[in-house]
């Protein structure tokens, strides 16, 4: 294997971990300035999305990319929030609400590698074929193109937030602003790359925004608009998700040195304890009302052992996809989630709806004709 193979797939390993909250090894900055690479390997696993969507090509800009802005038209200020994100579907440019009416946007599928809605109604999209993150409005119109140097989208629990990384900063866009804010400037960090686990607050251009950050392996610190500072935790963790009201992390804990998957669990940052541990558990996300949490171990582009499990990480609904695979899920509300599943062929795609208290799933959307769900998902649920 030669050096260039190498690096492409301690990216491609970090990224679509990333993606799909799956964690590798740290990555250097030098790791990250090659062409774009199509990656499909086994990974580790360490907490699941909310969505999210699983990096089947991973893009990376150049360094050298140019940093501008590229608008369609002018900034124009976003509309006051109208609806909830929960549930919103994107598919091969069709986005399907959360009333239940579309509207289409120039992303195909083939092209996004993850999706997200902000509560104002706007949709951020990172595009593997722009290698940007791309914003629209409601009306489906592309409003703007911020070229990246890594495609990773953070969406905040409440939806109110998307972050991506631009370089040495952290760029915010909030629900309700027309433009992102950028938090203060990284340094390398021993030469690794900051990753951006989760991002919380609001008023972001009054310094109210936090990036919680690590290095590919463990939380590491939290950059606001004031500067970068260091996190302290009982342990070694990561975080996968935060609690809507900030109180409560949902965490991988560091794997041991012969173990695939280290433990899941919850994490009460203020007062640095361990509330919960399970080592059943794996991609720990919450629930919108916090009280439940989606667990799964993503493997070759897909999961497995989907459970839904309460704050004691004690499972309470199971998800049996039969003789189909679980390509995506997200949570649709407090007690539902939303499921993307295909057969190994990628020729039967649904979109099915799991009430965690029992019954049988409901399909809502589909079936529809797609590709390898080794390499993508057909249906991507809003993050």
């Amino acid at each position: 294997m030669s050096n260039q193979d190498h690096l492409a797939e301690r990216l491609g390993e970090e990224l679509r971990a990333r993606a799909d909250h799956m964690y590798g090894a740290p990555l250097s900055f030098d790791d990250v300035r090659g062409q774009a690479h199509r990656i499909r390997r086994r990974r580790r696993a360490s907490a699941a999305a909310a969505i999210v969507a699983a990096v089947a090509v991973v893009a990376v800009v150049p360094a050298v990319l140019s940093g501008s802005l590229d608008r369609a038209d002018g900034p124009q200020p976003a509309p006051a929030p109208t609806h909830s994100s929960h549930t919103a579907v994107l598919h091969d440019g069709e986005v399907t609400l959360t009333d239940g009416g579309t509207v289409h946007i120039d992303a195909p599928s083939k092209d996004v590698s993850q999706f997200g809605m902000l509560t104002d109604g706007r949709m951020v999209v990172a595009n593997q074929a722009k290698q940007a993150i791309q914003v629209f409005a409601p009306d489906g119109s592309l409003t703007a193109t911020y070229p990246v140097d890594l495609l990773l989208l953070t969406m905040s629990s409440t939806d109110d937030l998307a972050a991506w990384l631009d370089g040495p900063r952290v760029q915010v866009l909030e629900s309700g602003v027309a433009e992102p804010v950028a938090l203060a400037r990284m340094s390398k960090s021993a030469g690794t790359i900051p990753m951006v686990d989760a991002v919380t607050g609001d008023h972001c251009a009054e310094g109210g925004c936090q990036a919680i950050l690590s290095d590919g392996t463990q939380t590491t610190g939290e950059v606001s608009t004031d500067g970068v500072s260091e996190v302290a935790t009982s342990e070694p963790l990561r975080v996968t998700d935060v609690s809507r009201d900030g109180k409560t992390w949902a965490v991988a804990f560091l794997p041991s040195e012969n173990e695939q998957y280290g433990c899941g669990g919850l994490y009460d940052p203020e007062a640095r304890r361990v509330l919960a541990r399970s080592c059943s558990t794996n991609g720990l996300q919450f629930a919108p009302d916090g009280q439940h949490l989606s667990s799964a171990f993503f493997e070759d582009g897909m999961f497995s052992d989907v459970t839904v499990v309460d704050r004691q990480l004690q499972v309470v609904r199971e998800v049996d996809p039969g003789k189909q695979v679980v390509s995506r899920f997200a949570w649709a509300d407090d007690s539902h989630l939303s499921t993307v599943l295909a057969d190994l062929a990628g020729k039967h795609w649904t979109v099915d709806r799991v009430d965690i208290g029992g019954g049988d799933l409901e399909t809502v959307a589909g079936p529809v004709p797609g590709g390898n769900p080794e390499m993508m998902s057909e249906y991507l649920p809003s993050e």
